[in-house]
């Protein structure tokens, strides 16, 4: 009998340890999100494929660039982090962000894959490959407990390969990735005003900087504070005034051994008129924008024929 009292109590001990609490539970509150767009009958058996155009800064200079943001609810192996071949009832939401443009006479293509559990909206794990003339980088960062175990392999000075582990800091209302911002800015009942702590951008074939910072100051990849103010507002889309949620992301400036890294800033305008929230229009904090285009739902795996191709769809769902 006191053998078993002494089990249950080191099984209650556990259970309030946060340290030893299942993934899905541990730091719930940090980094809990909903997004009820997701039971729409829109994802169910198709993805989303948002089509972004406009211009991102390379070198100093404007470029015109695409980006697709594909967005689905996928089978997933929760202890190897990868899609299910097999029976699962876990589910992430996977979002794919496909960037290309062009640079003088050598293109870009880069790819971010980001997952987070459909049940909790908590981070799981997101990794990096950029291609261009100049050379390949390859980034990941996978949740474990209350850190981000970061792997990385680029083709920069000092950067060519490394393993390094970065805490969730506790105090702030989020803990998020740059490049979770897209679909954060979509989920329900946003709070007006929000501390964040942000991780740096992936998508990029530096490590130490962001692409658009290339020979400014560098600095660890880490989490840093920043604030997210939302607002409602309108904007003029596709000609027509449309109701959004004007979300604004800023980072304040700091200083690196190097040099200063000056404040950024990033104003993400969602679609308040339709219940699955699209991100309308980003106007990014390297000087750039990019604007919806085209929106489509779609099972794209299945196409794959000769001649296959997306409609250029503007009509957003009610």
């Amino acid at each position: 009998m006191k053998l078993i009292w002494s089990l249950s109590c080191i099984l209650i001990l556990l259970s309030i340890i946060p340290g030893c609490q299942p993934p899905e539970q541990q730091y719930s509150q940090n980094h809990r999100a909903t997004y009820s767009f997701l039971d729409s009958e829109h994802f169910r058996g198709q993805a989303e494929m948002a089509q972004y155009t406009g211009t991102i800064i390379r070198y100093g200079k404007p470029r015109e660039a695409e980006l697709m943001l594909i967005t689905v609810l996928e089978p997933f192996i929760r202890d190897q982090l990868v899609k299910s071949e097999s029976e699962t009832d876990f589910y992430a939401i996977k979002q794919n962000q496909v960037m290309s443009y062009q640079t003088g006479v050598y293109p870009y293509r880069q790819m971010n894959s980001v997952f987070w559990s459909s049940q909790s909206g908590e981070f799981l794990k997101a990794f990096m490959t950029t291609q261009e003339w100049c050379g390949q980088t390859y980034r990941e960062l996978r949740k474990q407990g209350n850190t981000l175990q970061f792997y990385y392999s680029s083709y920069w000075e000092d950067e060519s390969r490394g393993y390094e582990t970065k805490s969730y800091p506790g105090s702030p209302d989020y803990a998020l990735l740059y490049d979770e911002l897209p679909l954060f800015v979509r989920k329900n009942n946003l709070e007006d005003s929000l501390s964040i702590a942000l991780y740096p951008m992936l998508m990029s074939s530096q490590i130490r900087r962001p692409d658009w910072d290339i020979g400014k100051p560098a600095r660890d990849p880490d989490f840093r504070k920043a604030t997210m103010d939302s607002k409602p507002g309108e904007i003029i889309w596709q000609d027509k005034p449309r109701k959004v949620r004007i979300v604004t992301v800023t980072q304040p400036a700091f200083q690196v051994e190097s040099g200063t890294v000056p404040e950024k800033k990033d104003v993400f305008y969602v679609d308040s008129e339709s219940s699955l929230r699209p991100l309308l229009r980003w106007e990014r904090n390297d000087g750039g924008a990019l604007e919806l285009s085209s929106i489509n739902y779609t099972d794209y795996w299945e196409q794959n024929d000769p001649g296959d191709g997306l409609p250029q769809n503007l009509k957003i769902p009610e």
